[in-house]
């Protein structure tokens, strides 16, 4: 699983929260659900890994930057 900040090491997009900061970059202005959420990242993202896709999501929702209503997500 990827680190959670980035270092010298890690580069942003393959820690947790430069995962966060794009998911809400693709909620910002519409709603959709997890799998669609997934498949439009993976576009956009070849680095990406499910697991952190996954913390990343978790660490929004924790935080209460997403709401999961009617089995869409969106941002808060």
């Amino acid at each position: 699983m990827s680190d959670f900040f980035p270092d010298k090491f890690t580069p942003m997009d393959r820690t947790v929260v430069g995962e966060a900061a794009a998911l809400l970059a693709l909620l910002a202005d519409r709603s959709m659900s997890v799998g669609q959420l997934y498949v439009e990242r993976g576009k956009s993202s070849v680095a990406s890994t499910y697991d952190t896709f996954v913390a990343a999501l978790t660490l929004l929702y924790g935080a209460g930057a997403l709401e999961y209503q009617d089995q869409m997500v969106r941002a808060s």
